[in-house]
């Protein structure tokens, strides 16, 4: 059953039965289940670094009655490289998530994302520099998303503004990381394509 005859067929049986807000989401069922295709950008603002996104996907689910979903976004590894003065390009491999999302679509959305990132095969100057299997975020990022214009079942553009936290397990490069890139100001945007 598509969205809008599910969101109907429910306000049909909530105003036939006199049932109330309550009602209506028992009435329910299950979540409803949507995919959206994920494509964005990301801009770190200590090294003034911009990460394109995706594509990737969403699998939201959302309760039909309190509006409110949860679901996964996964967006695959995206290579960045940046000229650092004095040292030279500087190039790794950011993997964002996949994150855990919540929230809620109850007139427009509101919701926030937690994602582990890790970081690999940086290299310095074309050459490999070993930052070890656990290199990332000690703590994963969380990026509280809201979109204007978000339409459940057909999608919309999200935006955060974050932090990103401080790293470890990355070896000797772990304070030059948390210099050159960890700190607030971030930004995100996401666009959400059903499909």
């Amino acid at each position: 059953m598509k969205w809008g005859t599910r969101v109907t067929a429910v306000a049909a049986a909530t105003i036939v039965g006199g049932a109330g807000f309550s009602g209506a989401a028992e009435a329910a069922g299950p979540p409803v289940y949507s995919k959206y295709t994920v494509s964005g950008t990301t801009h770190i603002a200590k090294p003034g670094a911009d990460l394109k996104l995706g594509p990737g996907q969403f699998d939201m689910y959302t309760q039909i009655g309190s509006y409110t979903f949860y679901g996964t976004i996964t967006l695959p590894p995206v290579k960045v490289t940046k000229v650092v003065p004095g040292i030279g390009a500087v190039s790794g491999t950011v993997t964002l998530g996949p994150g855990s999302a919540g929230g809620s679509v109850f007139g427009g959305f509101s919701g926030s994302a937690t994602w582990p990132v890790k970081l690999s095969d940086v290299r310095v100057n074309g050459v490999p520099y070993d930052v070890g299997a656990s290199c990332g975020t000690a703590q994963p990022v969380t990026t509280e998303l809201v979109a204007d214009g978000f339409v459940a079942g057909q999608g919309g553009r999200l935006t955060s503004t974050y932090t990103l936290g401080e790293f470890a397990n990355c070896g000797s490069a772990t304070p030059v990381l948390n210099t050159a890139v960890a700190g607030p100001g971030n930004t995100l945007a996401l666009d959400l394509t059903a499909g």
